[in-house]
């Protein structure tokens, strides 16, 4: 299956699967394309390639993501979100063009997430291996997860702080059957913010399922409208590991380019987005939207 098709398959996916919802969008699919450039010696050339295409629909929801291999350019990995309304109520992750596993949300009447039911495929059949249950405080923060297998057993237990700004700044997991999918197991994290209440700066410690013991330091840099435009990553000894640049475009507060340096200054990753529109799902009559 080359990409034009599995492209045309994920937009005809959207018509059929926005079809049955209450709010329904126009025939038009707005699509985010990120390309990466080739290097030369740490110099950009005029070479670049597709690596991820976000489609969504006229009403903003984003239904498929699409991941091309750098080294073979095909889009073997991709990702289906379904909507109840506005809210999203199930992903599908496909890995080699082969369902690996489907996560299915519950919300409770505030519309916050109570419950994630992770299914996978087993003999052809889609069986359900693991339900994460959400406790929340009063701001609606997920302080803690309960992780169990299909027999209801438990898993782990997770438990987490959080500041005044929203921001994860504790975690502690416990129970040794099963370990969360970002594989940490305990964090630490220091803080600081601007007047603006926006993070400049992040100290974190983890300690990850694998036994690693990982800690670094981020700063951040915003411009005035408030939008992300440096990154830097230190180790912990305070030694500049890597620096990130995301250019966004004035006229219409987009993001543009996103450019990496290593910490001698070398660039070593420039990724650029664009912005497309298509009337029809044909993929015949595109706009792109600068």
């Amino acid at each position: 299956m080359n990409r034009n098709i599995v492209y045309i398959i994920c937009l005809l996916l959207i018509q059929t699967v926005v079809s049955a919802q209450g709010t329904k969008p126009t025939n038009v699919y707005r699509v985010t394309v990120t390309s990466r450039y080739v290097l030369d010696d740490g110099e950009r050339t005029s070479e670049f390639y597709a690596v991820n295409q976000e489609i969504s629909d006229s009403l903003g929801r984003m239904h498929t993501e699409i991941d091309y291999d750098w080294e073979t350019r095909y889009p073997g990995n991709y990702r289906w979100h379904f909507f109840d309304s506005m809210l999203l109520v199930r992903t599908e992750y496909y890995v080699d063009e082969t369902l690996d596993r489907r996560v299915v949300l519950e919300y409770d009447a505030d519309t916050l997430v109570v419950a994630e039911r992770h299914y996978g495929l087993q003999n052809a059949d889609t069986v359900l291996f693991k339900t994460l249950e959400y406790s929340r405080d009063a701001g609606g923060l997920p302080v803690r997860v309960v992780a169990s297998n299909d027999a209801g057993r438990r898993l782990y237990r997770s438990r987490s702080v959080f500041d005044d700004h929203g921001t994860e700044v504790r975690r502690r997991v416990t129970g040794r059957r099963g370990d969360p999918e970002d594989g940490i197991r305990r964090l630490d994290r220091e803080a600081e913010y601007d007047s603006s209440g926006l993070m400049v700066k992040e100290s974190v410690r983890l300690r990850m399922a694998d036994r690693r013991r990982l800690e670094y330091t981020m700063t951040y840099q915003y411009d005035e409208e408030g939008n992300m435009t440096g990154v830097a990553e230190y180790d912990d000894e305070g030694n500049l590991v890597s620096r990130t640049e995301y250019v966004w475009d004035p006229r219409r507060n987009r993001l543009q380019r996103i450019i990496t340096y290593d910490n001698y200054g070398n660039m070593v990753r420039y990724l650029a987005k664009r912005y497309e529109i298509y009337r029809t799902p044909d993929r015949r009559q595109r706009i792109i939207d600068y």
